[in-house]
């Protein structure tokens, strides 16, 4: 068996782990995924510093989700890409997360990138309840 890549939440107060702790009730319990919480408390150069000491060795087929696009947690994960061979989807929900456990042993591709990506973007849905006719 091969091993899990490493998926590498970054996310503001916390909400990664909670989104985390949810995949073990449609998925299982993750491996090798994990998050970096920036608290309202950082400076900048500390949630950099923590997400350094955090993440540990990374490879080709790391996956960083940020929670908001051109938010800090976005920001520090592109800054750090400069040093980090790691890919970067930013606009992490739920299913884009089971998407990317569900690849976890393959290879970071474009196609599967996509594949992510294209989950996140299809869990958006506006929902109403059919008018009676």
């Amino acid at each position: 068996m091969s091993t899990k890549n490493k998926i590498i939440l970054l996310t503001h107060g916390g909400w990664g782990a909670a989104l985390i702790n949810s995949m073990g009730l449609l998925v299982g319990k993750p491996e090798n995924v994990f998050e970096v919480a920036l608290e309202p408390s950082f400076t900048l150069e500390q949630y950099i510093e923590k997400v350094q000491g955090a993440v540990g060795e990374v490879s080709n087929n790391t996956l960083v989700l940020t929670d908001i696009p051109g938010g800090t947690t976005s920001n520090v994960a592109l800054r750090l890409s400069r040093r980090y061979p790691w890919h970067i989807i930013s606009g992490v929900n739920a299913l884009m997360l089971v998407e990317a456990i569900m690849h976890q042993e393959e290879t970071l591709s474009d196609e599967v990138l996509a594949k992510i990506l294209e989950a996140g973007q299809q869990s958006q849905k506006e929902l109403r309840v059919p008018k009676q006719v």
